[in-house]
């Protein structure tokens, strides 16, 4: 095989991303020079609904240019709640563990399918979502409140809906990340997890969601950097492991879809075996995309890797061909419909807008948990409120995964709009927390709740559970964080420091909505 059809081949496999807002030098060297056929998108490339369309169709242009045969697919994290990529514009849509706790897999279904619409009005073909993995770890640090829940069973039912509401509008669903990051406590975008659990385990909790996505015919699964020793006796990840995805991933389990690694620029491959080897050793063990999302100097290495692998044999021609076939085959049937013509329009932007706002009201009102009430204080009436103090612990964690810009206000404007008139006193906690004096009896106390790290705060929250005071305690991203203060008799998880949810957690304060449901185990009482 000439050197000119290896790279066109190579250029078939790569997922890359450019950092503009506009098609620019480096876009223009992925999809021409390097015949790159892939494009992932990051909150740096979206500044409005606008300017993402024009983007896009500026991309499909240059591969026009270019001479590439069919459309470019253009994919992005939309998970929804915190993992959000193309919010400007459209109102959010919850996250997968704020869509769990409703208890309704229809509701990730009509999330998929809006979803979908969404994306496909921008020019967006590709979501790498619905997270398929089994959140049964409180500590986990990169996966939490992404996952339905601890149950596999739910996680499998929720996820095949997402996928059917994403693929039914025509846009590629991915499932990831095999085979399961739910229990790790290592965020593999820092250093390299490892999960030891043997394969009976892993069969009857991560691996359920994927067998069951499998057979509902998903289009792609994302692989995990995450070693499983229980498969792969070697320390190396999934993503590298040949045992993984060739012998157990594609022979054991039959999927026939497309496999695509998660970032190699992501530390557990990039500060390990670096960017190039990754790439070739992706290749070797049977991924059929290879992702590098950011700095071209390391897309330039991946491709130059694989291109020399194949050269010296060290590569198969076949695998190449195998994994580019694979690629182009979901290409021609998710992307052609009439021609060439790739779908760029999910609906008029107007009805989206009508329809995201109801969806999104709607699953939110479901989702809201009440978690105690165990003084039966709830609901509570506007007209009893005269003041409300609200805490918002400023040191708050951000997952890595996340890219949602958190605001202290979100709490506040939430409050104001269920309790119009009443005096509002904002307390934005770091390391020093108010005296016990600057509470009133007949106070109400709102506290926000995010993560367990900053130890004032949370020693301040245990010794008012202890007072008489009017506490209400607010999981404003993962309900775990619940058990950190127990014995709280008034408390709501929200999942997600959204506005949206938010909204939704205090709206429940006064009896609308807040039906859900925890999808995982928290313990609230006091030992």
């Amino acid at each position: 095989m000439k050197q000119g059809e290896i790279r066109e081949l190579v250029g078939e496999l790569m997922v890359t991303g450019f950092d503009s807002l506009a098609v620019n030098d480096h876009a223009k060297q992925l999809v021409g020079k390097h015949r790159v056929k892939n494009i992932i998108l990051f909150k740096r490339n979206v500044e409005s609904m606008e300017q993402v369309t024009e983007l896009n169709e500026t991309l499909q242009d240059c591969a026009r240019t270019a001479g590439h045969e069919l459309p470019l697919i253009i994919c992005t994290d939309q998970e929804n709640g915190i993992v959000r990529r193309l919010a400007p514009g459209l109102p959010g849509l919850p996250g997968n563990m704020a869509v769990g706790a409703t208890g309704n897999p229809d509701n990730a279904y009509r999330v998929g399918q809006l979803t979908a619409r969404q994306l496909l009005r921008m020019g967006v073909n590709m979501n790498l979502a619905p997270v398929l993995d089994v959140n049964n770890n409180p500590a986990n640090p990169v996966i939490g409140v992404r996952s339905y829940g601890e149950d596999p069973n739910r996680v499998a039912e929720f996820g095949i809906s997402m996928i059917q509401g994403l693929q039914e509008c025509g846009v590629i669903a991915c499932g990831k990340h095999f085979p399961g990051h739910g229990d790790t406590s290592i965020d593999s975008h820092l250093a390299l997890p490892e999960i030891s659990h043997p394969l009976s385990r892993l069969e009857e909790i991560e691996l359920k969601p994927f067998r069951r996505a499998i057979a509902g015919g998903l289009d792609v699964i994302m692989t995990a950097h995450v070693v499983f020793s229980s498969i792969e006796p070697r320390h190396i990840p999934a993503t590298l492991s040949r045992l993984v995805l060739t012998r157990f991933l594609r022979e054991e389990l039959g999927f026939q879809g497309v496999i695509t690694t998660d970032c190699l620029e992501m530390n557990a491959i990039s500060e390990t075996i670096g960017v190039g080897e990754g790439a070739v050793q992706a290749l070797a063990a049977g991924a059929d995309m290879i992702m590098v999302s950011h700095r071209l100097d390391r897309q330039e290495d991946a491709i130059e890797s694989i291109v020399n692998a194949v050269l010296d044999g060290r590569i198969p021609e076949e695998r190449l061909v195998d994994a580019a076939t694979r690629v182009r085959e979901m290409r021609e049937r998710r992307l052609r419909l009439d021609g060439d013509e790739v779908p760029v329009s999910g609906g008029k932007k107007d009805d989206l807008l009508c329809e995201a706002i109801a969806l999104q009201q709607d699953v939110c009102a479901q989702a809201a948990t009440i978690v105690s009430n165990d003084h039966g204080d709830l609901p509570l009436s506007p007209k009893d409120i005269e003041r409300v103090h609200v805490l918002v612990d400023t040191t708050m964690p951000r997952m890595s995964a996340a890219d949602n810009a958190a605001s202290h206000q979100f709490l506040v404007d939430a409050i104001e709009t269920a309790i119009p008139g009443s005096q509002i006193i904002l307390h934005r906690i770091d390391t020093t927390v108010p005296e016990r004096t600057a509470f009133e009896e007949d106070d109400l106390i709102i506290a926000g709740l995010s993560g367990c790290g900053n130890a004032a705060y949370i020693a301040f929250l245990q010794d008012l559970v202890k007072s008489d005071l009017r506490l209400v305690l607010i999981a404003l991203q993962s309900p775990y964080d619940l058990a950190a203060v127990p014995g709280a008799p008034t408390s709501v998880a929200v999942y997600e420091y959204t506005p949206w949810m938010v909204e939704a957690g205090v709206d429940a304060l006064f009896g609308r909505g807040g039906q859900g449901r925890l999808p995982v185990s928290v313990v609230l009482a006091v030992e």
